[in-house]
């Protein structure tokens, strides 16, 4: 599923070249698709085979925050890092209100996201990323 975000967006949360004012814009972007998919990630659910989005960092952000709202199952946030391998599982549970969250500084990079599901089924969700805490 590709995710169309308004030019100003785009240039703003793809470049992330930050001030206060993109800072806020970033804040605003929620990203809508279905969770899952049929590859097992074998650490984080099922995933699709293509990303749901990719974010693209320029320069050390001190604070990004992804966090995923299911309709339903048990959600999982995978981000793998292409470049090093690197890969950030977020399950959801009960603890946490089925809700994954990712948070922390991140380095520059390429970061694919994923949305994906324990189950095999797939469900609505909401990605939300944040540039504040």
């Amino acid at each position: 599923m590709k995710i169309s975000l308004p030019p100003i967006i785009r240039i703003i949360f793809l470049t992330i070249v930050m001030s206060t004012a993109h800072a806020e814009l970033a804040d605003a972007v929620a990203i809508q698709g279905n969770s899952g998919g049929s590859i097992n990630s074998k650490d984080c659910g099922f995933i699709a085979s293509s990303p749901h989005h990719t974010m693209r960092l320029n320069q050390r952000m001190d604070y990004i925050r992804l966090t995923v709202q299911a309709k339903g199952g048990q959600p999982t946030l995978l981000i793998v890092e292409p470049k090093t391998g690197r890969r950030f599982c977020a399950l959801g549970d009960q603890t946490a209100g089925l809700v994954p969250e990712i948070s922390g500084s991140w380095e520059p990079g390429e970061y694919k996201v994923y949305v994906g599901e324990r189950t095999r089924n797939r469900y609505q969700f909401t990605l939300r990323i944040s540039t504040t805490r």
